[in-house]
């Protein structure tokens, strides 16, 4: 198991969340999650063009299914091509959909006993497509500030779109191009505890740092393929401490910046624990058991394979989302010395 320690710091594989599954406990394609309350994820399961299992998971942090809801379509509750999640300080969760071009708003409260509700949570919708002010693009990334607006990524309008929750629209920024606060298909975006947004600006291979009302403030990562650079980034994190995670899709691995911008770590994946919905079911499916047994080298399974999204909590949990391998691999950050 590789244990990452550099400027003090180490960042340390913890467990696995999720397997592959059309429905119920499991994952397909999952392309986000939020956290609620350290414990709750909500993960986007984006399904694919041949297998429209579009649908929300919910689960706790250790793995217990409680259940899910949404489906495919383009009804209320419905979507097409689901990207993101955020959940508001009353606790209800907003879903974008980059075809619909609209936010869904869910009840994110309750045991749902492990059930498929379907749209019977769905609250409330909003977004008009377009390319004007205050209307949407391809929303990507979804983030709210400590205000409770939240933040759009329009990857088709390349550009950030500011809304109240109620999709009020407050302000935007951004154009097509490569200089700074300009664009190439926006995907993830994050906020820290100052207000600062983060933007994962994906054809230009960097993140980008504004203010809250968008000034720019400064690129973090290189274009590039080795440790430190980044190619096609799709979603950034910022922890507690200022530290900037990046998923690093197209380089199969996580990137991670001191709030400076200086290179901390790289993470390529470590994933040498089975979760425990995947042993569950080769208990009671001895023919993959079996199959699994005869691989040569396993440890192929341990990488990432297009981590697409990352998420970090107040216990220094990162939660990197494993598109590829239908799971969610968690790390420990922790100080030297503990």
């Amino acid at each position: 198991m590789k244990t990452s320690e550099m400027i003090g710091k180490k960042f340390k594989y913890s467990y696995t969340i999720g397997k592959q599954s059309p429905g119920g406990p499991g994952f397909r394609y999952p392309v986000d999650l939020a956290i609620d309350n350290g414990d709750i994820l909500f993960v986007v399961n984006r399904g694919s063009e041949g297998e429209p299992c579009h649908r929300i998971s919910k689960l706790t942090a250790n793995e217990k299914y409680i259940g899910q809801f949404g489906s495919y379509g383009k009804g209320d509750g419905q979507f097409i091509w689901p990207t993101s999640v955020a959940i508001d300080n009353k606790g209800l969760v907003y879903i974008a959909d980059e075809w619909l071009n609209r936010i869904s708003i869910y009840d994110g409260g309750g045991d749902l006993q492990g059930k498929d509700i379907g749209e019977s949570n769905f609250l409330r919708k909003w977004g008009i497509p377009g390319h004007k002010q205050g209307q949407l693009g391809g929303p990507a990334g979804i983030a709210f500030d400590t205000n409770d607006n939240i933040y759009i990524t329009e990857n088709l309008n390349n550009r950030v779109s500011k809304f109240t929750k109620d999709g009020e629209f407050l302000n935007s920024w951004g154009m097509p191009g490569s200089g700074q606060g300009q664009f190439d298909g926006p995907w993830g975006i994050s906020i820290d505890m100052h207000g600062n947004v983060y933007v994962a600006d994906w054809k230009n291979d960097r993140i980008q740092k504004f203010t809250s009302d968008g000034e720019f403030m400064t690129f973090i990562g290189n274009p590039g393929n080795s440790h430190g650079c980044l190619h096609l980034p799709s979603d950034v994190a910022v922890d507690a401490d200022g530290d900037i995670y990046v998923a690093d899709w197209w380089n199969n691995k996580v990137e991670i910046f001191d709030p400076t911008g200086i290179h901390l770590d790289t993470l390529v994946g470590n994933s040498t624990k089975l979760s425990q919905w995947a042993i569950d079911y080769l208990e009671v499916n001895s023919e993959d058991k079996e199959a699994r047994e005869l691989v040569k080298n396993p440890e192929v399974e341990y990488l990432f394979e297009m981590p697409i999204a990352i998420e970090t909590d107040c216990e220094g949990r990162i939660f990197v989302v494993d598109e590829i391998r239908f799971r969610i691999q968690i790390y420990q950050k922790a100080s030297k010395g503990n």
